[in-house]
Protein backbone atom coordinates (compact mmCIF):
# COMPACT_ATOMS: atom_id res chain seq x y z
CA UNK A 1 0.00 0.00 0.00
CA UNK A 2 1.29 3.32 -0.74
CA UNK A 3 2.24 5.73 2.04
CA UNK A 4 1.90 9.58 2.30
CA UNK A 5 2.68 12.45 4.89
CA UNK A 6 0.97 15.49 4.42
CA UNK A 7 2.44 18.80 6.42
CA UNK A 8 0.41 21.91 6.33
CA UNK A 9 2.00 25.61 6.78
CA UNK A 10 0.01 28.86 7.17
CA UNK A 11 -3.50 29.67 7.98
CA UNK A 12 -6.81 27.64 9.31
CA UNK A 13 -8.01 27.34 5.66
CA UNK A 14 -4.34 25.56 4.60
CA UNK A 15 -4.99 23.51 7.63
CA UNK A 16 -8.03 22.88 6.64
CA UNK A 17 -7.27 22.27 2.88
CA UNK A 18 -4.45 19.44 3.66
CA UNK A 19 -6.76 17.79 5.95
CA UNK A 20 -9.21 17.37 3.26
CA UNK A 21 -6.62 16.34 0.65
CA UNK A 22 -5.45 13.41 2.96
CA UNK A 23 -9.24 12.52 3.33
CA UNK A 24 -8.83 11.90 -0.22
CA UNK A 25 -6.10 10.18 -0.68
CA UNK A 26 -7.54 8.10 2.19
CA UNK A 27 -10.12 7.39 0.09
CA UNK A 28 -8.02 5.89 -2.85
CA UNK A 29 -6.53 3.40 -0.78
CA UNK A 30 -3.29 5.54 0.22
CA UNK A 31 -2.06 5.30 3.94
CA UNK A 32 -1.05 8.14 5.75
CA UNK A 33 1.86 7.54 8.11
CA UNK A 34 3.95 9.75 10.26
CA UNK A 35 7.74 8.60 8.87
CA UNK A 36 9.21 7.71 5.79
CA UNK A 37 6.19 7.88 3.30
CA UNK A 38 6.63 6.94 -0.27
CA UNK A 39 5.01 10.60 -0.71
CA UNK A 40 5.38 13.50 1.24
CA UNK A 41 3.12 16.71 0.74
CA UNK A 42 3.56 19.96 1.66
CA UNK A 43 0.61 22.16 1.71
CA UNK A 44 2.62 25.31 1.63
CA UNK A 45 1.45 28.99 2.05
CA UNK A 46 2.54 32.16 -0.11
CA UNK A 47 1.33 34.50 1.71
CA UNK A 48 4.75 36.49 2.37
CA UNK A 49 8.35 36.35 0.88
CA UNK A 50 9.20 34.38 4.44
CA UNK A 51 6.31 32.30 3.68
CA UNK A 52 7.67 30.99 0.35
CA UNK A 53 11.16 31.01 1.75
CA UNK A 54 9.95 28.67 4.60
CA UNK A 55 8.22 26.16 1.63
CA UNK A 56 12.01 25.32 0.31
CA UNK A 57 13.36 25.05 3.13
CA UNK A 58 10.80 22.63 4.49
CA UNK A 59 11.28 20.96 1.12
CA UNK A 60 14.99 20.32 1.01
CA UNK A 61 14.72 18.95 4.48
CA UNK A 62 12.49 16.39 3.62
CA UNK A 63 14.42 16.00 0.78
CA UNK A 64 18.12 15.63 2.71
CA UNK A 65 15.84 13.21 5.14
CA UNK A 66 14.09 11.04 2.88
CA UNK A 67 16.20 10.96 -0.32
CA UNK A 68 13.97 8.19 -2.13
CA UNK A 69 10.32 9.60 -0.56
CA UNK A 70 8.24 11.30 -3.74
CA UNK A 71 8.11 15.26 -2.49
CA UNK A 72 4.70 17.16 -3.95
CA UNK A 73 3.83 20.59 -3.13
CA UNK A 74 -0.02 21.68 -3.31
CA UNK A 75 -1.74 24.85 -1.51
CA UNK A 76 -1.13 28.66 -2.33
CA UNK A 77 2.75 28.27 -3.45
CA UNK A 78 1.59 25.30 -5.62
CA UNK A 79 -0.89 27.85 -7.32
CA UNK A 80 1.55 30.31 -7.45
CA UNK A 81 4.24 28.28 -9.29
CA UNK A 82 1.54 26.93 -11.77
CA UNK A 83 0.29 30.99 -12.57
CA UNK A 84 4.23 32.13 -12.83
CA UNK A 85 5.24 28.67 -15.06
CA UNK A 86 8.26 28.01 -12.37
CA UNK A 87 9.57 25.27 -11.20
CA UNK A 88 11.76 23.92 -8.39
CA UNK A 89 14.06 21.65 -8.83
CA UNK A 90 13.18 19.79 -5.02
CA UNK A 91 10.11 18.76 -6.65
CA UNK A 92 8.43 15.60 -8.04
CA UNK A 93 5.14 16.69 -9.13
CA UNK A 94 3.15 19.93 -8.23
CA UNK A 95 -0.48 19.41 -7.49
CA UNK A 96 -2.33 23.14 -8.18
CA UNK A 97 -5.67 22.25 -7.04
CA UNK A 98 -7.04 18.76 -5.04
CA UNK A 99 -9.55 18.25 -7.66
CA UNK A 100 -10.07 14.16 -8.46
CA UNK A 101 -8.52 15.05 -12.30
CA UNK A 102 -5.61 16.56 -10.65
CA UNK A 103 -5.25 14.08 -8.07
CA UNK A 104 -5.75 11.32 -10.40
CA UNK A 105 -2.82 12.77 -12.51
CA UNK A 106 -0.20 13.27 -9.66
CA UNK A 107 -1.11 9.69 -8.76
CA UNK A 108 -0.17 8.43 -12.17
CA UNK A 109 2.09 10.18 -12.93
CA UNK A 110 4.07 9.19 -9.96
CA UNK A 111 3.66 5.39 -10.56
CA UNK A 112 1.71 5.33 -6.76
CA UNK A 113 -0.28 2.28 -6.23
CA UNK A 114 -4.02 2.87 -5.89
CA UNK A 115 -5.33 -0.37 -4.17
CA UNK A 116 -8.97 0.97 -3.43
CA UNK A 117 -11.29 2.06 -5.75
CA UNK A 118 -12.87 5.72 -4.95
CA UNK A 119 -14.65 5.73 -1.83
CA UNK A 120 -14.16 2.32 -0.77
CA UNK A 121 -12.35 3.13 2.10
CA UNK A 122 -14.61 4.74 4.89
CA UNK A 123 -13.47 7.86 6.28
CA UNK A 124 -11.36 8.46 9.06
CA UNK A 125 -10.93 11.65 11.41
CA UNK A 126 -9.09 14.37 9.48
CA UNK A 127 -7.78 15.23 13.01
CA UNK A 128 -7.03 14.47 16.22
CA UNK A 129 -7.95 17.44 17.70
CA UNK A 130 -11.12 18.02 19.62
CA UNK A 131 -11.61 21.32 17.50
CA UNK A 132 -12.32 20.82 14.03
CA UNK A 133 -12.34 23.24 11.40
CA UNK A 134 -15.00 24.06 8.80
CA UNK A 135 -14.49 25.50 5.81
CA UNK A 136 -17.14 27.34 4.38
CA UNK A 137 -15.71 30.04 2.33
CA UNK A 138 -12.82 30.37 -0.35
CA UNK A 139 -11.32 33.24 -2.51
CA UNK A 140 -10.79 37.50 -1.52
CA UNK A 141 -11.66 40.41 -3.02
CA UNK A 142 -9.94 42.89 -1.23
CA UNK A 143 -6.83 43.35 -2.60
CA UNK A 144 -4.69 44.39 0.16
CA UNK A 145 -1.96 45.81 -0.47
CA UNK A 146 0.51 43.85 0.87
CA UNK A 147 -1.19 40.29 0.43
CA UNK A 148 -1.30 37.99 -2.65
CA UNK A 149 -3.46 35.61 -1.84
CA UNK A 150 -6.58 37.37 -3.42
CA UNK A 151 -4.30 36.54 -6.60
CA UNK A 152 -4.34 33.03 -6.05
CA UNK A 153 -7.57 31.84 -4.56
CA UNK A 154 -10.47 33.36 -7.37
CA UNK A 155 -12.93 34.97 -7.39
CA UNK A 156 -14.44 34.58 -3.51
CA UNK A 157 -17.38 31.49 -3.42
CA UNK A 158 -19.43 30.58 -0.29
CA UNK A 159 -20.68 26.92 0.43
CA UNK A 160 -24.39 26.08 0.58
CA UNK A 161 -25.44 25.68 4.04
CA UNK A 162 -26.99 21.71 2.89
CA UNK A 163 -23.13 20.77 2.68
CA UNK A 164 -21.44 22.82 5.63
CA UNK A 165 -24.08 21.30 7.68
CA UNK A 166 -23.31 17.27 6.31
CA UNK A 167 -19.50 18.33 7.23
CA UNK A 168 -20.22 19.56 10.24
CA UNK A 169 -22.36 16.48 11.48
CA UNK A 170 -19.49 14.27 10.26
CA UNK A 171 -17.02 15.74 12.55
CA UNK A 172 -19.17 16.10 15.12
CA UNK A 173 -19.77 12.30 15.04
CA UNK A 174 -16.05 11.74 14.59
CA UNK A 175 -16.25 12.55 17.82
CA UNK A 176 -14.96 16.80 17.88
CA UNK A 177 -16.89 18.88 20.42
CA UNK A 178 -15.91 22.14 18.89
CA UNK A 179 -16.40 23.44 15.15
CA UNK A 180 -14.20 26.84 13.76
CA UNK A 181 -15.49 28.18 11.08
CA UNK A 182 -13.41 28.63 8.29
CA UNK A 183 -12.93 31.34 5.06
CA UNK A 184 -9.98 33.56 3.31
CA UNK A 185 -13.24 36.18 4.08
CA UNK A 186 -14.99 34.58 6.25
CA UNK A 187 -17.28 38.07 6.52
CA UNK A 188 -18.33 37.50 3.01
CA UNK A 189 -20.25 34.50 3.44
CA UNK A 190 -23.23 34.41 1.02
CA UNK A 191 -26.08 34.70 2.25
CA UNK A 192 -24.67 36.02 5.64
CA UNK A 193 -23.41 34.10 8.36
CA UNK A 194 -26.16 34.08 10.83
CA UNK A 195 -28.60 31.85 8.70
CA UNK A 196 -24.97 29.23 8.78
CA UNK A 197 -24.90 29.41 12.31
CA UNK A 198 -28.48 29.21 13.13
CA UNK A 199 -28.28 25.53 11.09
CA UNK A 200 -25.02 24.62 12.40
CA UNK A 201 -26.06 25.47 16.24
CA UNK A 202 -29.53 22.60 15.98
CA UNK A 203 -26.56 19.95 15.36
CA UNK A 204 -26.72 17.96 18.20
CA UNK A 205 -23.89 16.52 20.14
CA UNK A 206 -21.88 19.78 18.76
CA UNK A 207 -20.79 21.89 21.71
CA UNK A 208 -19.27 24.86 20.73
CA UNK A 209 -19.03 27.10 17.30
CA UNK A 210 -16.18 29.61 16.75
CA UNK A 211 -15.38 32.18 13.78
CA UNK A 212 -12.17 31.94 13.51
CA UNK A 213 -11.53 35.29 11.81
CA UNK A 214 -14.03 37.84 10.56
CA UNK A 215 -13.29 41.83 9.33
CA UNK A 216 -13.98 44.36 12.07
CA UNK A 217 -16.51 45.73 9.94
CA UNK A 218 -18.33 42.68 9.05
CA UNK A 219 -19.41 42.21 12.41
CA UNK A 220 -23.45 43.39 12.63
CA UNK A 221 -25.48 43.91 15.22
CA UNK A 222 -27.49 40.41 13.92
CA UNK A 223 -23.79 38.60 14.21
CA UNK A 224 -23.10 39.91 17.59
CA UNK A 225 -26.39 39.00 18.82
CA UNK A 226 -25.84 35.79 17.86
CA UNK A 227 -22.73 35.31 19.38
CA UNK A 228 -23.77 36.92 23.12
CA UNK A 229 -26.95 34.57 23.12
CA UNK A 230 -26.23 31.52 21.49
CA UNK A 231 -25.50 29.10 24.04
CA UNK A 232 -23.23 26.96 21.53
CA UNK A 233 -20.98 30.17 20.53
CA UNK A 234 -17.58 31.04 22.14
CA UNK A 235 -17.26 34.34 23.57
CA UNK A 236 -14.26 35.18 21.33
CA UNK A 237 -13.86 37.05 18.32
CA UNK A 238 -10.85 37.21 16.44
CA UNK A 239 -10.80 40.90 14.41
CA UNK A 240 -7.56 41.23 12.44
CA UNK A 241 -6.29 45.09 12.45
CA UNK A 242 -2.96 45.40 10.94
CA UNK A 243 -1.63 48.33 11.72
CA UNK A 244 -2.89 50.77 15.03
CA UNK A 245 -1.64 53.76 12.71
CA UNK A 246 -4.19 55.19 9.72
CA UNK A 247 -1.65 56.10 7.41
CA UNK A 248 -0.32 52.87 7.82
CA UNK A 249 -4.24 51.03 7.45
CA UNK A 250 -4.64 53.62 4.16
CA UNK A 251 -1.02 52.61 2.42
CA UNK A 252 -2.30 48.81 3.25
CA UNK A 253 -5.75 49.30 1.50
CA UNK A 254 -7.64 48.14 4.53
CA UNK A 255 -11.45 48.67 4.44
CA UNK A 256 -11.36 50.87 7.73
CA UNK A 257 -9.52 52.81 10.31
CA UNK A 258 -8.28 52.92 14.09
CA UNK A 259 -11.34 55.17 15.02
CA UNK A 260 -13.70 52.60 13.35
CA UNK A 261 -11.96 49.83 14.68
CA UNK A 262 -12.23 50.86 18.30
CA UNK A 263 -15.59 51.62 18.05
CA UNK A 264 -16.34 47.94 17.11
CA UNK A 265 -14.17 47.05 19.72
CA UNK A 266 -16.43 49.00 22.19
CA UNK A 267 -19.73 47.72 20.72
CA UNK A 268 -18.57 44.19 21.37
CA UNK A 269 -17.69 45.06 24.85
CA UNK A 270 -20.49 46.94 26.04
CA UNK A 271 -22.55 43.54 24.63
CA UNK A 272 -20.05 40.83 26.02
CA UNK A 273 -17.41 42.45 28.66
CA UNK A 274 -15.52 39.22 29.30
CA UNK A 275 -15.21 38.49 25.59
CA UNK A 276 -11.81 37.26 24.09
CA UNK A 277 -10.97 39.74 21.48
CA UNK A 278 -7.83 38.72 19.46
CA UNK A 279 -6.16 40.24 16.44
CA UNK A 280 -3.21 39.99 13.68
CA UNK A 281 -0.92 42.80 13.49
CA UNK A 282 2.54 43.38 10.46
CA UNK A 283 5.57 44.93 12.18
CA UNK A 284 7.82 46.95 10.08
CA UNK A 285 5.29 47.80 6.88
CA UNK A 286 6.83 50.33 4.01
CA UNK A 287 6.62 53.82 5.45
CA UNK A 288 5.87 52.82 9.12
CA UNK A 289 8.14 55.85 10.60
CA UNK A 290 9.17 55.38 14.36
CA UNK A 291 5.56 57.94 14.96
CA UNK A 292 3.67 56.01 13.25
CA UNK A 293 4.47 52.96 15.37
CA UNK A 294 4.28 55.13 18.37
CA UNK A 295 1.03 55.40 16.94
CA UNK A 296 0.29 51.17 17.04
CA UNK A 297 1.58 50.85 20.66
CA UNK A 298 -0.75 53.71 21.88
CA UNK A 299 -3.44 51.90 20.16
CA UNK A 300 -2.41 48.54 21.42
CA UNK A 301 -2.45 49.63 24.85
CA UNK A 302 -6.04 51.30 24.46
CA UNK A 303 -7.92 48.01 22.78
CA UNK A 304 -5.97 45.66 25.05
CA UNK A 305 -6.37 42.50 23.26
CA UNK A 306 -6.22 38.91 24.78
CA UNK A 307 -4.04 37.71 22.08
CA UNK A 308 -2.22 39.23 18.85
CA UNK A 309 -0.21 37.30 16.01
CA UNK A 310 2.66 39.36 15.19
CA UNK A 311 3.93 39.20 11.30
CA UNK A 312 6.95 41.00 10.60
CA UNK A 313 6.18 42.29 7.24
CA UNK A 314 8.15 40.20 4.18
CA UNK A 315 7.88 41.47 0.57
CA UNK A 316 5.39 39.53 -1.15
CA UNK A 317 6.89 40.34 -4.93
CA UNK A 318 3.66 40.29 -7.41
CA UNK A 319 2.25 42.96 -4.64
CA UNK A 320 2.24 46.71 -4.58
CA UNK A 321 4.17 46.67 -0.87
CA UNK A 322 6.69 44.82 -2.08
CA UNK A 323 7.96 47.89 -4.20
CA UNK A 324 6.99 50.60 -2.26
CA UNK A 325 9.62 53.27 -0.07
CA UNK A 326 10.31 53.77 2.95
CA UNK A 327 11.35 49.96 3.43
CA UNK A 328 12.10 48.64 6.96
CA UNK A 329 14.83 46.93 7.71
CA UNK A 330 15.45 43.59 9.73
CA UNK A 331 16.73 44.75 12.98
CA UNK A 332 14.12 47.28 13.35
CA UNK A 333 11.37 44.99 12.39
CA UNK A 334 12.39 42.50 15.29
CA UNK A 335 12.69 45.44 17.70
CA UNK A 336 9.19 46.25 17.48
CA UNK A 337 7.84 42.82 17.20
CA UNK A 338 9.29 42.12 20.94
CA UNK A 339 7.61 45.76 21.86
CA UNK A 340 4.17 44.34 20.42
CA UNK A 341 5.11 41.53 21.81
CA UNK A 342 5.22 43.27 25.62
CA UNK A 343 2.09 44.52 25.20
CA UNK A 344 0.45 41.99 24.54
CA UNK A 345 1.38 40.14 27.08
CA UNK A 346 1.02 42.71 29.67
CA UNK A 347 -2.73 42.83 28.16
CA UNK A 348 -3.17 39.20 28.56
CA UNK A 349 -2.43 38.88 32.34
CA UNK A 350 -5.01 41.57 32.13
CA UNK A 351 -7.68 39.79 30.57
CA UNK A 352 -7.09 36.37 32.57
CA UNK A 353 -6.83 38.46 35.78
CA UNK A 354 -10.61 39.07 35.16
CA UNK A 355 -11.39 35.14 35.30
CA UNK A 356 -9.48 34.55 38.87
CA UNK A 357 -12.39 33.26 41.10
CA UNK A 358 -14.90 33.35 37.97
CA UNK A 359 -16.35 29.91 36.42
CA UNK A 360 -15.37 28.93 33.09
CA UNK A 361 -15.57 26.51 30.85
CA UNK A 362 -12.87 24.49 29.43
CA UNK A 363 -12.45 21.79 26.10
CA UNK A 364 -9.46 19.55 27.78
CA UNK A 365 -7.34 19.25 24.59
CA UNK A 366 -3.74 18.23 25.55
CA UNK A 367 -1.47 16.50 28.19
CA UNK A 368 1.92 16.83 29.31
CA UNK A 369 3.73 15.57 32.50
CA UNK A 370 0.64 15.74 34.32
CA UNK A 371 -0.79 18.57 33.08
CA UNK A 372 -3.40 19.19 30.85
CA UNK A 373 -4.44 22.22 28.71
CA UNK A 374 -7.38 23.25 27.19
CA UNK A 375 -9.47 26.52 25.93
CA UNK A 376 -12.10 28.46 27.82
CA UNK A 377 -15.29 29.75 25.06
CA UNK A 378 -12.89 33.16 25.38
CA UNK A 379 -10.01 31.68 24.14
CA UNK A 380 -7.94 31.18 26.91
CA UNK A 381 -5.06 28.88 27.38
CA UNK A 382 -6.30 27.14 30.73
CA UNK A 383 -4.18 24.34 33.05
CA UNK A 384 -5.13 21.84 35.39
CA UNK A 385 -3.14 18.62 37.09
CA UNK A 386 -5.10 15.65 35.94
CA UNK A 387 -4.74 12.42 33.78
CA UNK A 388 -5.45 12.07 30.47
CA UNK A 389 -9.06 11.34 31.13
CA UNK A 390 -9.90 14.68 30.84
CA UNK A 391 -9.01 15.18 27.02
CA UNK A 392 -11.79 16.04 24.68
CA UNK A 393 -14.16 16.32 27.97
CA UNK A 394 -15.66 19.74 28.84
CA UNK A 395 -15.89 20.96 32.35
CA UNK A 396 -16.50 23.45 34.74
CA UNK A 397 -13.66 25.07 36.14
CA UNK A 398 -12.43 27.85 38.38
CA UNK A 399 -9.80 30.46 37.61
CA UNK A 400 -7.19 29.91 40.18
CA UNK A 401 -4.03 31.87 39.56
CA UNK A 402 -2.86 33.87 36.31
CA UNK A 403 0.68 32.39 34.68
CA UNK A 404 2.88 33.81 31.82
CA UNK A 405 1.36 30.82 30.19
CA UNK A 406 -2.44 31.67 30.81
CA UNK A 407 -4.64 30.44 33.06
CA UNK A 408 -4.12 28.20 36.56
CA UNK A 409 -7.40 26.83 37.26
CA UNK A 410 -9.32 23.93 39.97
CA UNK A 411 -12.45 22.15 39.56
CA UNK A 412 -15.28 23.05 41.00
Amino acid sequence: MTTFLIKSLGCKVSQYDGERLAEKLRNLGLKQVEDVPDVYILNGCSVTGRASQKVRQTLRAARRRWPAVKLVLAGCEARLLTQRHEEMAELDWLLKDAEPASIEAMLSALALDVLAEPGSISSQPVTARTRAFLKVQDGCSQFCSYCIVAYLRGPEWSRPIPDAVDEARRLVAEGHRELVLTGIHLGHYQPSLLPLLKELEKIEGLDRIRLSSIESIEVTDELLDWVAESPKACAHLHLPLQSGSDTILRAMRRPYNSTEFAAVVARIRARMPFAGITTDLIVGFPGETEQLFAETLQFLEKIQFSRIHIFKFSPRDGTPAATMGGQIDNAAKNRRSDEVEAVWQRSAQNFYRQFVGRELEVLWETSESGIVQGFSREYIPCFIAANDSLLNQITHVRGLSVTPQGLQVTEI
